[in-house]
């Protein structure tokens, strides 16, 4: 495919990280040379110096996230995982996330860390007019690792998201639906 993808305006998303997508798979402007809905996301990230994410989970989709800059630490609890682990991923290093994986980055340095996110089948985040969230892939959580462990790592807000299959495919279609009617 003879195309160059540029990355687009960040939006700060609700684990408070910075996501810049090249593309989505709702985006036709691409002519992706497969179903993008089927295939995968790719989008830059940004976490600021000395910050965390919250911790999040996405029980739909896998991720992997490749370090173009700094030194990321990834906190992860995976469904195999009695309790959490840290990685430390350097530039040109990638730390796969499956499905059900909880999830938090942390950077603890004194500069901002660039990082690439390829989500497979492609991240769904949508809001609505007034910005408010009405359907996306991870779920946030307020509570940190202790309390996540003491609620046996199933806490209120992960069964009350509706994330199912079928609500991510309705995303699907009002997104695809929305920009339809933009042409964007």
């Amino acid at each position: 495919m003879n195309r160059i993808f540029t990355r687009q305006k960040g939006i700060q998303i609700p684990d408070g990280t910075m996501v810049f997508p090249f593309f989505d798979g709702l985006d036709r402007r691409n002519q992706l040379p497969w179903n993008p809905r089927e295939g995968f996301s790719i989008a830059g990230g940004e976490i600021a110096p000395n910050r965390s994410s919250r911790i999040h989970v996405m029980p739909l989709v896998t991720q992997v996230t490749v370090v173009l800059r700094g030194l990321l630490e990834v906190r992860m609890k995976d469904p195999e995982s009695s309790w959490p682990y840290t990685l430390k991923a350097a530039p040109q290093e990638a730390v796969l996330t499956r499905p059900g994986t909880f999830l938090q980055f942390v950077n603890p340095t004194r500069s901002a860390i660039q990082v690439l996110y390829m989500v497979s089948p492609p991240f769904v985040f949508e809001v609505d007019t007034d910005g408010r969230v009405v359907y996306n892939d991870a779920v946030v959580f307020e509570e940190d690792w202790e309390e996540l462990k003491r609620l046996s790592w199933a806490p209120p807000g992960l069964e009350g998201q509706g994330l199912t299959p079928e609500a991510r495919q309705e995303a699907i279609k009002r997104l695809a639906e929305q920009k339809g009617k933009t042409g964007a």
